[in-house]
């Protein structure tokens, strides 16, 4: 029987980009719907929205390649009513497959908590900071290696690739800023600030700073006058956003708009940087994807949805990915009768969260 070199290829592919730490765990999980994981895009989203929330968030990328990554994470922050800081909490798993084989596993734990600063009544500053435990665990019964192939395929014999480490464990700081607004916001965060030692074979191979930088700014289609009230008059809006993200020697982009007219949500966003050459290929347009995106909000539910449609050099009918998010939000003061003793800022983030 011929061997199958593409699959043996995947395999190596995949082990390389493992050992010189530069294409998977060198960079951090991208999320679609990056404004559905608030904890996760930036540590002074944490409790904004002004109550205690709890959301799940899953992402199948690459669904029909030999090689994908699947994520899940799953988030609970809270708001303390009258006060000005917030706590909070995320996991998330990162499984790095190839063929029915999981090579690689990350996993993280953080602790999340942010203050918030009035500036006036109608403009304020959330300063977070976070505080986390990662691990990265491989399983190299699940790869295969040069010294293991010959001119028939695999060998069965094993490596002698010079492995220290199958499991690191390291601490992870990450901290970041948000100025608001009623209708807009603008954001920077940092992650692995202190940036951490990730190595399996005992050298230095450190984790870089992912820098990100958010912004937006929503057009309300109802309005409150001077002498109207409206409950919730941002029920019906339209919304322009941006996510620049840049980790090591790779950047990335995220533009887009939704259309808000509660309870339905709809959007597309572009993710690339069609002007900036990308970093593998020195000629090559960085597009990566258009992401069509759907939510709906049932009472104190929210359920988001996106398709990412590839535009990148990958098979475009293998490549692309899903992802879904669940948001459930608890009223816990909504019969809180004791009065505050100054009067708080009151005025939650408008950065979208379906």
């Amino acid at each position: 029987m011929r061997p199958n070199f593409k699959n043996y290829f995947c395999f190596i592919f995949l082990t390389t980009s493992i050992l010189t730490s530069s294409y998977l765990f060198g960079q951090d999980t991208q999320f679609s719907q990056y404004y559905a994981t608030p904890l996760y895009l930036n540590p002074a989203l944490t409790g904004s929205s002004q109550e205690t929330r709890a959301i799940i968030n899953y992402r199948n990328q690459w669904v029909g390649l030999p090689a994908g990554i699947q994520s899940f994470m799953a988030s609970f922050d809270h708001n303390f009513k009258y006060k000005r800081f917030s706590l909070g909490g995320y996991i998330k798993n990162d499984s790095y497959g190839v063929n029915e084989g999981t090579p690689l596993q990350h996993s993280t734990f953080t602790v999340s908590g942010s203050y918030t600063i009035p500036i006036s009544k109608y403009v304020g500053l959330n300063v977070g900071l976070q505080v986390g435990y990662g691990q990265n665990k491989l399983d190299l019964s699940s790869l295969v290696f040069n010294d293991q192939l010959d001119s028939f395929g695999f060998t069965g014999g094993g490596t002698n690739e010079p492995f220290v480490h199958t499991q690191v464990g390291y601490a992870d700081v990450n901290t970041g800023a948000m100025l608001y607004g009623e209708k807009y916001w603008v954001g920077l965060g940092l992650y692995h600030v202190n940036t951490p030692n990730i190595s399996f074979i005992g050298e230095q191979a450190y984790l870089p700073v992912r820098v990100s930088i958010e912004a937006g700014y929503m057009i309300p289609l109802e309005f409150k006058g001077h002498h109207t009230h409206i409950p919730d008059y941002h029920r019906k809006s339209f919304t322009f956003a941006m996510h620049y993200q840049s980790q090591g020697k790779n950047d990335q982009l995220s533009l887009g708009m939704y259309f808000h007219y509660q309870p339905l949500l709809v959007g597309v966003w572009y993710r690339g940087l069609p002007l900036i050459k990308g970093a593998e290929k020195d000629n090559a347009v960085n597009h990566d994807a258009v992401v069509i995106l759907t939510g709906i909000k049932v009472g104190n539910l929210n359920f988001g949805y996106s398709y990412d449609v590839t535009l990148s050099d990958l098979p475009q009918q293998h490549a692309n990915s899903h992802e879904i998010s669940l948001q459930y939000t608890f009223n816990l003061y909504k019969d809180y009768k004791k009065k505050p003793k100054r009067k708080p800022m009151d005025l939650p983030c408008p950065s979208p969260l379906l």
